[in-house]
C-alpha cells in the first residue's frame, strides 16, 4: 500500500517536523519581547546620559564663548561682531 503524498504524517517524537507544530509558542514570543524591551531600555538610558552630557558641555561652551566675545568687545568697542567684506 502506497502512502498518499497529500496526507500529513504525525511524528510525535519530532514535533518540529510536523507542519501542524511549526512556529513559536506564546512563551517564546513573550521571552523575546521582554529581552528586546530590556535591551532597548538599557540603550535608552545610555543615550539619555550621553544627551545630558552633551547639553551640559554645550552650555559650558556657550558660556565660555559669550565671556570671550564680551572680553573682545570690551577691548575693542568698535568691533561689531562681523568681519568687513572686501
Amino acid at each position: 500500500m502506497q502512502k498518499s503524498p497529500l496526507k500529513q504524517s504525525i511524528i510525535p517524537l519530532y514535533p518540529a517536523k510536523n507542519p501542524l507544530y511549526c512556529g513559536f509558542t506564546l512563551i517564546e514570543l513573550l521571552v523575546a519581547v521582554v529581552a528586546a524591551s530590556v535591551v532597548s531600555l538599557a540603550a535608552l538610558q545610555v543615550y539619555a546620559g550621553y544627551h545630558w552630557l552633551y547639553l551640559h558641555l554645550y552650555g559650558q561652551y556657550q558660556k565660555e564663548t559669550a565671556a570671550i566675545l564680551e572680553e573682545l568687545r570690551r577691548l575693542n568697542p568698535y568691533f561689531s561682531g562681523t568681519s568687513p567684506r572686501r
